[in-house]
C-alpha cells in the first residue's frame, strides 16, 4: 500500500482510480490493531479528497463509479449500488476510529441518496444509475456560471462558485469546449469558514440552504436511466450497511 500510494491527492495509483473501499477498511482495521499511523492517513486522506472531489456527486450525494484523472476530479458518472453500499462501510470505519463527524456525514448522505434514488416501491434496492442522459455522459450533472446563476441569487452565487471551485470558462477537460463544470471543494469547512470570518459552521449551514435549490433545479433536468434490477447480492450488502450505519 505504501508503495502504491499518492500522497498528493490520496488512493493508489495514477488513473484511473476507483474507491476500492475494501482497501480503506484493511488499512483501518490494520490501524486499529497495530497503531500504525501511516495506516490511518493513508486511509483518511484518500476518504477525504474522494468525498471533496467531483467523484461525489456534490449537489445530489453518492459516489460515481470511479476518477478518470488522479485528483478525484472527472469520474466516469455511472453509480453503482455496490459501490455506495462498501463505501458506506469505509466511512463507517473511519468515524469508529476517529469519532470525526465529518465521516458520519458521509454515511448519512450516502444512504438518503439511496433510499432517495435507488430504493424500488417495494424496497429493493436498484443496481445503477447510468453515466449519460439526452446521449451525453455527466450532462445531467455538470453546471454553466450561468446556470447557477439562473437559480441563485448574487450573493448566493458567488459563495457557491466559489466553493464549487466553478469557473466561467469550465472546470474540466471535457468541459472547456463547452464550458460546463464538475462542482468539487478543495477546502475543509474550518478552512472555508475562516476564509468568510464566520462562526464554527455558518458555512457548511449555508452551503446546505444553497445545494438544496440546485438539488431542486436539478431535479427538473434528463435523469440518466436506472438500471432497476434488483440482486440478492448486492441488496445484501447495502441492508448490511444501513443495519450498520
Amino acid at each position: 500500500f505504501e508503495l502504491n500510494y499518492d500522497n498528493r491527492y490520496g488512493g493508489f495509483g495514477s488513473s484511473p482510480k476507483f474507491p476500492k473501499p475494501h482497501d480503506y477498511m484493511f488499512l483501518l482495521n490494520y490501524y486499529y490493531r497495530t497503531n500504525n499511523d501511516n495506516a490511518l492517513k493513508m486511509a483518511e486522506k484518500s476518504l477525504i479528497n474522494m468525498r471533496l472531489g467531483g467523484l461525489y456527486d456534490q449537489i445530489g450525494f453518492g459516489f460515481h463509479r470511479y476518477s478518470t484523472d488522479s485528483k478525484w476530479l472527472a469520474p466516469h458518472f455511472e453509480k453503482m449500488l455496490y459501490d455506495q453500499a462498501m463505501l458506506v462501510h469505509a466511512y463507517l470505519d473511519a468515524y469508529l476510529m476517529t469519532d470525526d463527524v465529518k465521516y458520519k456525514d458521509v454515511v448519512v448522505e450516502i444512504i438518503d441518496y439511496v433510499l432517495r434514488d435507488m430504493t424500488s416501491v417495494e424496497g429493493g434496492f436498484y443496481s445503477a444509475e447510468d453515466a449519460d442522459s439526452q446521449g451525453e455522459e455527466g450532462l445531467f450533472y455538470v453546471w454553466k456560471t450561468e446556470d447557477i446563476r439562473e437559480v441563485l441569487d448574487e450573493d448566493e452565487s458567488a459563495f457557491i462558485i466559489d466553493i464549487l471551485n466553478i469557473k466561467e470558462n469550465g472546470n474540466w477537460k471535457e468541459g472547456f469546449r463547452d464550458h460546463t463544470n464538475i462542482p468539487h471543494r478543495t477546502s475543509s469547512w474550518e478552512e472555508i469558514d475562516k476564509k468568510y470570518g464566520v462562526l464554527l459552521d455558518e458555512s457548511k449551514n449555508l452551503y446546505e440552504s444553497i445545494r438544496v435549490k440546485l438539488f431542486n433545479n436539478r431535479e427538473r433536468r434528463v435523469h440518466p436511466q436506472k438500471d432497476d434490477k434488483i440482486l440478492t447480492d448486492w441488496n445484501g450488502l447495502m441492508i448490511s450497511a444501513i443495519a450498520r450505519a
